[in-house]
């Protein structure tokens, strides 16, 4: 290792560590605190390196790829909310807004690509890996704050929203960073984060979906440039680009199905079991699938919702008053049936198959954070 690698990889780590400290200790929001220690390291890369390294031929094509994809993300993911709805925007363009939020978010996006670019000089895969930490985590920084961590669903949509997602999408900035430079990256990340400071309403999509696109749509950037645009001769095999894009494809679909069923927003749908109400044919822990249906018979184990919570009880009586469907359950564990009848209104599906333990991990997760 030379001098100016070593140099470079004490830099990583002090990087690194720091970075490290200001997300545990939960230095929380985009705010100047963030952006002056980010443009700091910035500063000192770029006095210290000077990485002039020779970029693929074609990277002004990649940048203007690179700003399409961007912008249809955004389009996509407002097309997807003419199916799953708006909410309004909680932020408010004024001057302080502007001073305390979107500045802060330019600075950070801008440094860290400055600090990533700089950083590559040392081409070693130590290096490298050390590089994808520390912008991993610099996007990470851009969240911080704005996720209830003590709650469950806040948890995990930081989880998969926000660490899951930068992982993902620092693989393909770095990707881009060794071959094609800072440029494509600073302008895809001010499109696909700045936008929703300029929009006043925000689509509704369902946080696991939201994962998905965030984790897919990079891969899909890397494999279209990757195809067209790294190397003019560079050419896979039709064989092996067929089973590239299918076991692509394969997953996604998988993934996809998985986000369906656990969203509960389509025909069919999968519950966790969280009560005994039903033990000897449904325990504590199983998980059900149900399909969303009107046609109900006596003795058919149906979801409803009671007080906003789904319940999995059995129908024990069915009927007809005034014109409307009244359904009597109770739970085959109680002793006594459920005092209130259900209808249509409340009725969600009715359970067609379960899986004995499955749901277990979830049950303890949410007790730990309940």
């Amino acid at each position: 290792m030379n001098k100016t690698n070593q140099n470079v990889f004490r830099l990583e780590l002090l990087i690194l560590g720091i970075l490290v400290l200001c997300t545990f200790f939960r230095i929380s929001g985009v705010n100047y605190i963030w952006a002056f220690i980010i443009s700091l390291f910035a500063f000192i890369s770029w006095r210290l390196f000077d990485n002039k390294r020779l970029l693929k031929s074609n990277y002004k094509k990649v940048v203007i790829i690179v700003v399409v994809f961007a912008i249809l993300y955004v389009a996509l993911f407002y097309t997807m909310g003419l199916y799953a709805g708006f909410y309004k925007s909680n932020f408010h363009l004024y001057i302080k807004s502007f001073i305390n939020t979107i500045i802060p978010t330019i600075i950070i996006i801008v440094a860290g690509e400055v600090i990533r670019d700089r950083l590559l000089i040392d081409t070693s895969k130590k290096s490298r890996i050390m590089v994808f930490l520390i912008g991993t985590l610099i996007d990470i920084s851009l969240y911080l704050g704005i996720y209830h961590l003590e709650k469950l669903d806040g948890f995990l949509a930081f989880i998969g929203l926000i660490i899951c997602a930068a992982i993902v999408n620092n693989i393909l900035y770095t990707y881009i960073g060794i071959n094609y430079g800072k440029r494509p990256i600073i302008i895809y990340k001010l499109i696909t984060i700045l936008y929703v400071y300029f929009v006043p309403v925000i689509p509704n999509i369902y946080p696991y979906l939201r994962t998905f696109l965030r984790m897919v749509y990079p891969v899909i950037i890397y494999s279209y440039i990757e195809k067209y645009y790294y190397d003019e001769y560079y050419q896979l095999s039709k064989k092996d680009e067929r089973k590239k894009y299918l076991s692509i494809a394969t997953a996604s679909v998988f993934v996809l199905l998985l986000i369906g069923l656990v969203s509960c927003k389509f025909l069919y749908g999968v519950l966790v079991i969280g009560s005994d109400s039903m033990v000897n044919t449904i325990e504590k822990g199983d998980i059900v699938f149900f399909q969303k249906t009107e046609q109900i018979n006596k003795g058919d184990v149906i979801v409803f919702k009671s007080d906003d919570i789904r319940v999995v009880h059995r129908v024990i009586d069915m009927r007809r008053i005034n014109g409307e469907m009244r359904y009597y359950t109770k739970g085959d564990a109680n002793m006594l049936p459920d005092p209130d009848y259900i209808t249509k209104h409340d009725l969600v599906g009715k359970v067609f198959f379960k899986v004995k333990y499955i749901g277990k991990p979830t049950l303890w997760l949410n007790g730990k954070f309940e």
